[in-house]
C-alpha cells in the first residue's frame, strides 16, 4: 500500500499477548452504543455528534481533567472564506488553502486535506451557531506558511475557549463523561475481528491487570492525542528529541494507545515526523506566551542569532520544521538561540492581537530583557558586540538596496525598517515539541485502517493527532483544532451509525 509511508508493524513492548489470547471475550462489566477515548477537542467533537445521532456515549479520559493539548493551544484556526476575511478585503479559496497544506507537506494525503478545506468554513459557522463559541469578529490574524491571513482567533486567545463550549454542550446532551480512566487494551471479536469496546483502568478493580471491560454495540473512538511527553517513543523517531527538549504538550500525551493500536494490527504512518514549536521559550513551561515576540517581532522585523556567533542561523520565516531543525542543531552543539528586536520592530509587530503593550508585559515578567543600547544588550548577554555590529549592519544593507529577499532568504516586506533605534530587546528561544504528525491511519470516514488488508478494521475510529496523514513532512501551523473538529465530528456521527 505505497501511499501509506513508513508503517509500523509488530508488537509494541508494553503489548500484554497472553491477556488477549487469555481474554478473548470476556463479558463486559458496562455496554455503551459509543465510547469515547480522549476528551479534547476531537473527542468533545465525537461524543457530541454521536449523542446527536442517538447514541448512548460514554467519554473517557485518563487525566484528571477535559482539554488535552487542545486547551493548551494558541486558540487560533485556519479557516479559508470567514466573514472576517471578506470584511478585511482579503481573497482565499479553499482550493488555496488545501495548495497551503500541501507544499509543506508533501507526503500528507490529498483526501483528507480535501475534506479539512472543504469543511473548513461550515465547522468554524457551527461553533458559532450550535456552541456559542466566541471569535474575534474584526480581526484575522497572521500565521507562517500560509499564502494569505487567514487564522480567526479564539477571544480567550487559547484552545479553552473552545474547548469549555463543547464541553458544556456534551453535558447539556447527556454525554457521561469520567475522568481519571485510562484505556489498557482494546477488544475485537476473534471470529470477525470487530472491535467489541475496551478494558480501562479506573481504579475500581483490585487487579489493574484485570481491568474493567467497556463493552460497545457500535463504535470505539479513538481521541487520545499524541506522545509528545513520551521521551522513549519520540527518540526511537528522532534521537534528536531527547530529555534536552522540552514540550508545549500536557503530561498525558505519552504512546499507550498508539502502542496497543498497532498491537491489535492497525496501521501507522509518518511517526518519524514529530512537529516543534520553535519560537518557544525555554524560561517558561509549555507554550507560554514569549512566543509571540519572537515570531510576530523578531522573526518579521528582527532577527534571530545564536550566542556563541553574533550571528543569524535560519530564515526566521521559513517552516516551523527548518526553523526548529535549525535550533536543534544550535542545541546539540551546546549553543543558545535569541530572539532580538530592536524599538521598531516592537512597535510594528505582525500581528493583529499582539502589540508593544504586551511586549512590555513580557518584559515585566522577565521573559524579554530590555535595553539601552545595543552594546549594553551584547555584554550582558555574552554576545560579541562586534558580530551582531555585522549582523545586523548585513541585514540593514539588504532592507535599503530594496531587495526582495535578505541574505539567509527571508522575504522583506514593503515597508520594513532598518534595525537602528533604541531600546533594543532580546529573549530566548528553543523549539519545544508540539504536535506529533504520524499516527493510526484513516480513511475519509475516520475508520481506522488494518494493516492486514487495508480495509477499515470494524467498530473501530479515531481522529484528532493519534492520526497520521495529514500534516506530513513539515505542518501548516494553526490547523490542528481545525483537524480535531472535523474528523472528530466525523468520527462521531459514523460510529453512531455502526
Amino acid at each position: 500500500m505505497s501511499h501509506y509511508a513508513d508503517l509500523r508493524r509488530g508488537a509494541a513492548s508494553h503489548y500484554d499477548r497472553a491477556w488477549h489470547q487469555a481474554n478473548p471475550m470476556r463479558l463486559p462489566n458496562e455496554v455503551w452504543d459509543v465510547i469515547v477515548v480522549g476528551a479534547g477537542v476531537a473527542g468533545l467533537a465525537a461524543a457530541l455528534e454521536a449523542k446527536k445521532s442517538g447514541a448512548h456515549v460514554l467519554l473517557i479520559e485518563k487525566m484528571g481533567n477535559i482539554g488535552g493539548n487542545s486547551v493548551m493551544s494558541a486558540g487560533m484556526m485556519a479557516v479559508p472564506g470567514t466573514p472576517m476575511q471578506i470584511e478585511a478585503g482579503l481573497v482565499d479559496s479553499i482550493e488555496r488553502f488545501e495548495q497551503d497544506l500541501l507544499a509543506l507537506g508533501s507526503i500528507n494525503q490529498p483526501d483528507r486535506i480535501r475534506i479539512l478545506a472543504n469543511k473548513a468554513l461550515e465547522t468554524f459557522l457551527w461553533t458559532q451557531q450550535e456552541l456559542g463559541v466566541q471569535w474575534y469578529d474584526d480581526r484575522v490574524e497572521y500565521d507562517e506558511g500560509h499564502s494569505v491571513r487567514r487564522c480567526a482567533i479564539l477571544k480567550t486567545e487559547s484552545g479553552e475557549g473552545l474547548v469549555y463550549p463543547l464541553y458544556e454542550r456534551c453535558v447539556v446532551m447527556g454525554v457521561e463523561i469520567r475522568l481519571n480512566t485510562k484505556l489498557v487494551h482494546i477488544v475485537r471479536e476473534p471470529e470477525t475481528g470487530m472491535v467489541r469496546g475496551c478494558v480501562v483502568d479506573d481504579g475500581t478493580t483490585s487487579e489493574a491487570s484485570t481491568g474493567r471491560f467497556l463493552g460497545t454495540r457500535r463504535g470505539l473512538v479513538i481521541t487520545s492525542g499524541g506522545f509528545g511527553t513520551d521521551i522513549g517513543m519520540r527518540m526511537m523517531q528522532n534521537w534528536r528529541l531527547s530529555d534536552r527538549v522540552g514540550t508545549t504538550t500536557q503530561p498525558g500525551s505519552t504512546s499507550e494507545v498508539i502502542r496497543e493500536l498497532a498491537a491489535i494490527g492497525a496501521w501507522t504512518m509518518h511517526l518519524q515526523y514529530i512537529h516543534c514549536f520553535p519560537d518557544a521559550s525555554p524560561d517558561e513551561k509549555g507554550l507560554g506566551s514569549a512566543w509571540r515576540f519572537a515570531r510576530y517581532c523578531a522573526a518579521a522585523r528582527g532577527v534571530w542569532i545564536q550566542r556563541e556567533t553574533g550571528e543569524r542561523f535560519v530564515n526566521e520565516r521559513a517552516s516551523s520544521d527548518v526553523r526548529s531543525h535549525a535550533i536543534l542543531d544550535v542545541l546539540n552543539e551546546n549553543g543558545h538561540c535569541h530572539a532580538l528586536a530592536d524599538a521598531r520592530a516592537v512597535e510594528r509587530p505582525r500581528s493583529v492581537i499582539f502589540s508593544a503593550k504586551d511586549v512590555e508585559a513580557l518584559v515585566a515578567r522577565g521573559l524579554v530583557r530590555r535595553y539601552p543600547t545595543l552594546d549594553d544588550l551584547a555584554h550582558d548577554n555574552g554576545i560579541s558586540y562586534k558580530r551582531l555590529l555585522a549582523t545586523l549592519r548585513t541585514y540593514n544593507k539588504a532592507l535599503k538596496a530594496g531587495t526582495d529577499r535578505d541574505a539567509m532568504g527571508r522575504p522583506i516586506e514593503r515597508g520594513a525598517l532598518p534595525m537602528e533605534e533604541s531600546p533594543w530587546y532580546i529573549s530566548n528561544i528553543l523549539a519545544k515539541i508540539h504536535l506529533c504528525g504520524g499516527g493510526v491511519a484513516i480513511d475519509r470516514y475516520a475508520r481506522v485502517l488494518s494493516i492486514e488488508d487495508d480495509r477499515p478494521i470494524m467498530g473501530l475510529y479515531a481522529a484528532g493527532e493519534v492520526t497520521g496523514g495529514l500534516h506530513g513532512v513539515a505542518r501548516l501551523t494553526s490547523c490542528g483544532l481545525l483537524d480535531a473538529l472535523v474528523f472528530g465530528r466525523i468520527a462521531g456521527m459514523m460510529a453512531a451509525d455502526g
